[in-house]
Order: structure tokens, then sequence, then C-alpha cells
């Protein structure tokens, strides 16, 4: 492999400082930065004056207690009516309104109780996409709430607390949704507008005309996606100083949207090369974008966290900004994260580069 000399590196990272401001230069003409802006002001608006504080989100439990005293379900009621209950109760007592009940998609939990005048028997059904960590949590609870019911002791456990009031607070339901806005439009950003400005340039013949340059594909490839993360950037910064202020790790914010909206800009680029005109990759630009907002579900549900949702390029994203926004001392998740989005991008742009000179170079756009 030859190595390149010196002045060809200058050259190309002029070349791509070039580009960078011609593409910066296109995304203000254009009106993006304005549309950027204006987006990221309507989520200022919706966080401090719209969405509320405190909503509380109850899982829902089917109970079928098939015990001859009913201690379970009086149990439980006694919850209800005491206003302790952490769970919206349904209860039932056949098998068909118990399959019923559970047939509802949702974040449902079945317990089908046994036994006589103690419940003898627990069966717990779940809907499939509980991941192993909250069953064993569901599972160790049922036992420690339904123990005095079998004549058991209650379980205790001595307790130490290690510097008291350092423990986080959970963060008002408004600004919890922070890493899901900043994630919709700073980071999936370059999804639209990159596919917007790159038909742009076919329709022009800009490309054709850079074929003819010394430029190459990586140069033009990144200038394109770090004009998006540097627009990402603005929309993050907004957001951020007008809802919870300068108290945030910015650094980390600011790096995980910016390499995480080159990545996406990435990916965009090469779905959008495949098709000659914006409407015919409308279809698929909306299906990538539905795809890749896919981890959100595992922001508002934790217990679905299938291996496969993991490896998208946005998940380490979400739970990072979150780690950002709200610390828990997890370092782990940034770090984790950001190494994630990094081994992704050092996969993508190599893939990016090919999928352009095989379908872009060689078809004469």
């Amino acid at each position: 492999m030859k190595a390149r000399s010196g002045s060809e590196v200058t050259m190309m990272v002029h070349r791509f400082l070039t580009l960078t401001a011609k593409d910066l230069r296109l995304i203000v003409r254009g009106h993006m930065l304005t549309v950027v802006v204006a987006v990221a002001l309507i989520y200022v608006g919706l966080v401090n004056f719209v969405v509320p504080e405190d909503v509380i989100v109850k899982p829902t439990v089917v109970l079928w207690d098939q015990t001859t005293v009913q201690s379970v379900r009086r149990l439980f009621e006694a919850a209800v009516d005491g206003g302790a209950a952490d769970a919206e109760i349904i209860l039932v007592d056949t098998e068909a309104a118990f399959e019923e009940a559970m047939a509802v998609h949702g974040n449902r939990l079945g317990l089908r109780v046994e036994g006589g005048e103690t419940p003898e028997r627990v069966v717990v059904t779940y809907q499939g996409h509980e991941n192993p960590e909250v069953r064993r949590l569901l599972e160790a609870s049922l036992r420690q709430q339904l123990g005095p019911l079998r004549g058991e002791a209650p379980l205790t456990f001595a307790t130490e607390t290690l510097q008291p009031g350092t423990a986080p607070e959970r963060p008002p339901f408004n600004l919890s949704l922070l890493p899901i806005l900043i994630f919709t439009e700073a980071g999936m950003i370059g999804l639209l507008l990159a596919a917007a400005l790159f038909y742009s340039e076919k329709t022009e013949g800009t490309l054709r005309a850079y074929r003819v340059t010394p430029g190459g594909l990586t140069e033009y490839l990144l200038a394109k996606s770090v004009a998006m993360g540097l627009l990402g950037l603005v929309s993050t910064t907004i957001v951020t100083l007008f809802t919870v202020g300068l108290d945030v790790n910015w650094p980390a914010i600011l790096g995980v949207v910016f390499l995480s909206a080159v990545v996406v800009t990435l990916v965009t680029l090469v779905a959008a090369n495949m098709f000659q005109t914006i409407s015919q990759f409308l279809f698929t630009g909306v299906l990538l974008n539905l795809v890749l907002a896919l981890p959100t579900v595992s922001y508002f549900l934790p217990g679905f966290a299938p291996v496969w949702l993991r490896w998208l390029p946005t998940y380490p994203m979400i739970f990072a900004l979150r780690e950002a926004y709200f610390p828990t001392g997890a370092e782990a998740v940034l770090t984790g994260a950001v190494g994630q989005i990094l081994l992704t991008l050092v996969v993508v742009l190599p893939l990016a580069v090919l999928a352009f000179r095989r379908r872009l170079i060689a078809r004469d756009v």
C-alpha cells in the first residue's frame, strides 16, 4: 500500500475543509439552518411549557387467583385501595379472560396463583420482550411479597448508607425526554437533510463535475457528515441551554451528538446513493428512520433490550445522552457508547466509499 506524502495529506485536508465550508454555505442558503433552529425552539417550548414534570407510567399486572381464600387477590386489592400499588391490576377469574387480557400488547405481566388456603405455586407469564435481569427482579419481588402469605418470615437486610445525599435524583418527566429529543433532531439530522443536499447536487450536476477534480470520495463523504454533525451541535446547544442550562456534561453531549450525526449521515448517503431521485429514496428513508429510531423503545421500556437492538448505531447514543444529562456515576456507559459509535464509524466509512465508487462513479452520475 502506497503511503501518502505530506503534501498529499495537506491537499486532502484542504479539499476536505473546502468541501465542508461549501456544504455549510449550502445549508445556510437552503434555509436548513433556519429549519433546525425553529425545530429546536419548538422542542424548548414543549419541554418547558407543554410536557408535564410528572407522569406516572405503571405496568399492568393480570392476576388470576385460583386459591380457595383469594389471599393474593385481597393483598393486591388492599394495595390498590391504599394507594400503595405500583402497578395497574386487572383481576380475572377464567382462563379465557386471562388469555384475552394478556393478548393486549404492552407492558403486561401475568400472575396465575394456584393452591388451597395459601399460594402454593405462582406461574408468571411474560410477553417475551423482557430481558433476564428484569425477569429475575420481578420474581424476587414476588417472592418477597407473597412470603408472609405462606407463613414465611419477611426478608430483612442490614443496610448502610454510604455518602448520604449523593444519590442522583430522578429527573422530571419533561426533562427526561431530552435525550430522545436531541436524538430525533440532532443525532438523526443527517438522515433527511443530507439526502436533500445530496440529491440537490445530483440534480445540479455537481457530482459529475466533482469527478474530474483531484478530490476523493473520502473527503466528499466526510465533509457532508461533518457539516451535518456541526448542524446537530447547533440544535443540541439551543435545546440544552434553554431547558437544563449549563450544568451538564457538555463535552460528552456534544461529542456523542457529533459522532452519531456523522455515522447516521454516512449510512443515509449509502442508502441515498442507490436511488436516482429523492422521491425514489423517500420510502427507504422513512424505513431507515424507523429502524434507527427503534432504540427509543428501550428508553421507555428498559425491559425490552434484545441483542440485535443494542448493536444499532443509535442505541448507544440515546443512553449515553441520558448519562450525560442525568449522571448516575456509570462512566462506562459513556465510554462504551463512544467506543461503539467510533467502531461503527470505522466500519461504515470504508463501506460508504466503496458503495459510492461502485454505484456513483461507475454509473456516470
